[in-house]
């Protein structure tokens, strides 16, 4: 897991190529808030984009997911938001993962970060993550986008 801001993403390039054009579209397209919701295509099915305009919601116990297929590059474009996360050592699988939408959720409990504005969370595989949580126990509307890189 990687939590920082975008204005260092070239410190994690040398990482995988799929992260360094995640991150590069993150920091050099324009006018972000204007990108609709929905999936928008980097590089194929290797690296794409998913513009989220949501409201934050409490934490349930049992909403923790991971994926096999794809790291998550969450980045937080306006609002506030906690992403609760965890190891996957320290949790318990509740669903059969499913390969068709690289998705597994999770049974536990975790840490949370505070993502604000320019933020970003890079989530491996043995991540487990809630995102989409309040702060400060009020719900408030964001818009996010998660850039899905394949491993």
């Amino acid at each position: 897991m990687i939590f920082d801001s975008i204005q260092n993403a070239e410190y994690y390039f040398a990482i995988d190529p799929n992260i360094k054009k995640g991150l590069e579209f993150l920091m050099n397209t324009k006018n972000l808030k204007d990108l609709p919701v929905g999936k928008h295509e980097i590089d194929g099915e290797n690296v794409f984009a998913l513009v989220q305009h949501y409201e934050t919601k409490d934490f349930e116990l049992d909403k923790w997911e991971a994926h096999k297929k794809y790291l998550d590059i969450q980045f937080m474009l306006q609002g506030t938001e906690n992403i609760a996360v965890a190891r996957i050592e320290d949790m318990q699988p509740n669903t059969e993962y499913k390969p068709e939408s690289d998705y597994w959720l999770f049974t536990g409990s975790g840490c949370n970060i505070k993502m604000t504005e320019n933020k970003f969370l890079i989530l491996s595989p043995e991540d487990i993550h809630q995102p989409g949580l309040v702060c400060n126990d009020a719900a408030k509307g964001v818009i996010k986008i998660v850039v899905k890189t394949k491993i």
